[in-house]
């Protein structure tokens, strides 16, 4: 069974999960709105899904109960079965701290039980903007012909389904990692770097993995991954790609302490992690797929002193931010993780009004100097104060400034 809000020139198709009966007041909340949503209620699992096996929705919203895994894991088969819709859980203030994070990985957005249509139908139609702007054929179509990777790192993949079991421990996770030497190498040569500023030398994988956490190692094992997938061709001098991948590990250390800074909680703290790494993954696979056109367009750049991400998208109709997001969502990785990548040259363009992890890899990168680039191009963000203002923390600027400049020197005196 189920109830719907239909208008005959609706924008976007909105379904939720309602077996509970507890918010049956939604329907007209939705038709009373400003909203011009095609709005569909179920009362049972398996209606909704006969629905999304059938039809294409924009959002599914799926309330919270005592039960999480099982939320969690039906929330997963929804995503499943429609990967491009946006995917929303509300009330899971009283999950416990896994859970949390679970379904962090697999939602675009928590929002509390109690909240209003009016209150989140902007981030909601956002959402759905985003996601169609990623499954857009010109962009599918170049993420495919590059070359990339058709699914994610086996390593990657063993590493979540540890990071989601509790039973998992040191022992099985370091075994995980060793399959790959050249991961093990990086992690480690990356945990012994000045970036991160541990004050002696670590030479064993499980203390290593203590350290870092797991998440953080898992975030370090893919992005290692990646920038094994995509190197610079022999005749390619513009920019060292070693180079740009240890800035990204600056600016994922650099966002994950502005998180701290700002009082964010350890989720936004790990996927603002993830995403500095991946941040600028989307420049070196343009780069590596056609290095000559790419140096055409750090040329234009610095020609017409346009950001590189504008000449990329005159000149394919797409940035890198994009292509980076475009792929990590054929993936499944966290929905705020991609958004992070995506818009981290362009934050103005969120709805939203909180601190995010687009927050801190936006002001990660643009307080951080760019890579040394022949002729001059700058391949950082420059700060949105627009966007700073939006979200609320322009107060904090000055001690943000305060906090990147240590990672600066870092940055100056290693690379």
């Amino acid at each position: 069974m189920c109830s719907a809000v239909n208008s005959s020139s609706y924008s976007f198709k909105v379904a939720m999960l309602d077996d509970e009966c507890r918010f049956t007041n939604w329907s007209q909340e939705v038709s009373s709105s400003k909203f011009s949503w095609e709005f569909v209620r179920f009362d049972s699992k398996d209606s909704l899904l006969l629905l999304l096996e059938r039809q294409l929705c924009d959002a599914v919203i799926i309330p919270c109960t005592m039960r999480a895994q099982v939320d969690i894991e039906f929330m997963t088969r929804v995503s499943d079965i429609q990967p491009s819709a946006v995917r929303i859980f509300l009330g899971a203030e009283y999950w416990n701290a896994t859970h949390k994070a679970k379904a962090a990985d697999i939602a675009h957005r928590i929002y509390p039980s109690a909240v209003k249509v009016e209150e989140i139908g902007d981030s909601l139609e956002y959402q759905i903007k985003l996601l169609k702007l990623l499954n857009r054929t010109s962009l599918q179509a170049y993420v495919g012909k590059v070359g990339c990777l058709p699914s994610p790192p086996k390593l990657y993949t063993q590493l979540t389904d540890a990071v989601n079991s509790e039973m998992a421990d040191l022992t099985e996770i370091s075994e995980i990692v060793e399959q790959d030497p050249a991961v093990v190498a990086q992690v480690m040569k990356q945990v012994n770097s000045a970036f991160f500023g541990f004050n002696r030398t670590i030479t064993d994988l499980k203390e290593a993995i203590s350290m870092l956490g797991v998440r953080n190692l898992r975030s370090l094992a893919l992005s290692s991954q990646l920038n094994n997938q995509f190197k610079s061709s022999n005749d390619w001098d513009r920019f060292s790609f070693e180079q740009l991948n240890q800035r990204s590990l600056l600016v994922a250390r650099l966002a994950q302490a502005l998180c701290r800074r700002a009082g964010a909680n350890k989720i936004t703290q790990d996927q603002a992690f993830l995403a500095g790494l991946l941040h600028d993954i989307g420049v070196l696979i343009m780069a590596s797929h056609d290095a000559d056109q790419y140096k055409k367009l750090l040329n234009y750049s610095v020609k017409k002193q346009k950001p590189i991400y504008l000449v990329e998208k005159a000149a394919f109709g797409f940035f890198h931010g994009e292509v980076a997001g475009a792929l990590l969502a054929l993936w499944n990785l966290p929905p705020q993780v991609i958004e992070a990548v995506m818009l981290h040259h362009v934050p103005h363009l969120s709805k939203e009004t909180s601190f995010s992890p687009l927050t801190a890899v936006h002001v990660a990168d643009a307080m951080l100097p760019s890579v040394d680039v022949e002729g001059d191009c700058d391949l950082a963000s420059s700060l949105s104060l627009r966007y700073l203002d939006q979200v609320g923390v322009m107060e904090e600027v000055p001690q943000w400034r305060i906090v990147a400049n240590e990672y600066r020197v870092r940055m100056v005196s290693n690379l």
